[in-house]
C-alpha cells in the first residue's frame, strides 16, 4: 500500500488503482497495478489512432511496478538502464519504461496485455538472442573486472578466499574478452526464458534488462544457459544455432563459448556472495 501511496502522487493515480504481487527474482519485488478508467494518467500507452482519443477515459492503467529497495550491492546505474530501456522500446523490443523514482528503487513500466512466457525451441532462442546483439544500441560496458572487484569488496572477500583467487586467475582473460571488437555487442546478461513474452498479436517481447549492457557475446550466451539450467547438449545447440545465425565459425563460437561459461560461473557465483554478505548485514 506504500507503494500504491507513492505512485499516486507521482504519477496521478486514482483512489481506485489497485495492487497485486507477481513472481519475482532474488532481489526485486514486482507488482502489477491497475487504474481502471483514468483519463489523468499522464503517461498513457496507448495503441488508440488519434481519431479515437475520445474512448482514451475507458482504458485502464496498467503498469508493471518493481521495487528494487533491497538491492544496494550490485552497482547497477538504474538511470542509464532506464534510458537504454527507452532506446529498446522504441525498437519495438521492450516495454516502456514509464517513471523511475528520486531515489531508484522504484521503477515502473508498462504491462504487456495478454502476455504469457514464450515457449522457444533451442533455435528460436538463439535467434532472439542473434536479435537482440543486432541491436543499433550502444550502452555502458559492463566491465567484469571492476564488477568482479566491487562484489569481492561487498563479500569482504581477503586474498587467500578461493574464489577471489580464481578470479584472479581470470581477470586478464576477462579484460581480453571485452576487448575483442568482433564480439562486442549488446547483451541483455539475465535472458531468462521467462523474461521472453509473447503477445496476442504473436509479437515477441524482452522484459527485465537491468543488466543489458555492452559486453562479450559469448559472455551473454553463456549467462542465457545458466539461468535457464540448460544440460550441456542443449547449450551447445543453442551455441550451434547462434553461430549459424550470426554466420559465424562453429568451432571457434564453441570454444569461446566454453571459454564465458567458466567466466559466468564464476560472476554468478561472485555476485550471489555478495547478496549473501548485503543480507548478513543488513540483519
Amino acid at each position: 500500500m506504500d507503494i500504491i501511496t507513492k505512485l499516486q502522487k507521482a504519477l496521478n493515480l486514482s483512489d481506485r488503482a489497485n495492487i497485486s504481487v507477481h513472481p519475482a527474482g532474488a532481489v526485486n519485488r514486482v507488482y502489477r497495478v491497475r487504474d481502471p478508467g483514468n483519463a489523468q494518467f499522464p503517461w498513457r500507452v496507448s495503441h488508440l489512432q488519434n481519431g479515437d482519443q475520445q474512448n482514451r477515459r475507458d482504458i485502464p492503467i496498467d503498469l508493471a511496478v518493481k521495487w528494487m529497495g533491497d538491492d544496494d550491492f550490485s552497482g547497477v546505474n538504474r538511470a542509464h538502464q532506464f534510458a537504454l530501456q527507452q532506446q529498446l522500446y522504441e525498437l519495438g523490443i521492450a516495454p516502456q519504461p514509464i517513471w523511475l523514482s528520486d531515489d531508484e528503487t522504484i521503477w515502473v513500466e508498462q504491462w504487456l496485455k495478454n502476455s504469457d512466457s514464450a515457449t522457444l525451441s533451442m533455435f528460436d532462442l538463439a535467434e532472439t538472442l542473434a536479435r537482440i546483439h543486432s541491436l543499433p544500441v550502444t550502452a555502458r560496458p559492463l566491465d567484469l573486472a571492476s564488477r568482479w572487484r566491487h562484489y569481492s569488496d561487498i563479500a569482504q572477500f581477503d586474498e587467500s578466499n578461493d574464489l577471489y583467487l580464481k578470479a584472479q586467475t581470470f581477470q586478464t582473460k576477462v579484460i581480453k574478452s571485452e576487448q575483442d571488437d568482433e564480439d562486442y555487442v549488446l547483451c541483455h546478461n539475465d535472458l531468462l526464458i521467462n523474461h521472453l513474452l509473447l503477445s496476442a498479436d504473436n509479437t515477441l517481447k524482452i522484459i527485465d534488462w537491468e543488466y543489458a549492457a555492452m559486453g562479450n557475446r559469448y559472455f551473454d550466451l553463456a549467462s542465457c544457459c545458466l539461468i535457464n539450467k540448460l544440460e550441456i547438449d542443449d547449450s551447445r545447440e543453442l551455441v550451434k544455432h547462434y553461430a549459424k545465425c550470426m554466420d559465424i565459425n562453429e568451432s571457434d563460437a564453441l570454444e569461446r563459448f566454453d571459454l564465458h561459461t567458466e567466466i559466468v560461473a564464476i560472476t554468478n557465483n561472485l555476485w550471489f556472495a555478495a547478496l549473501n554478505a548485503n543480507k548478513e548485514q543488513s540483519l
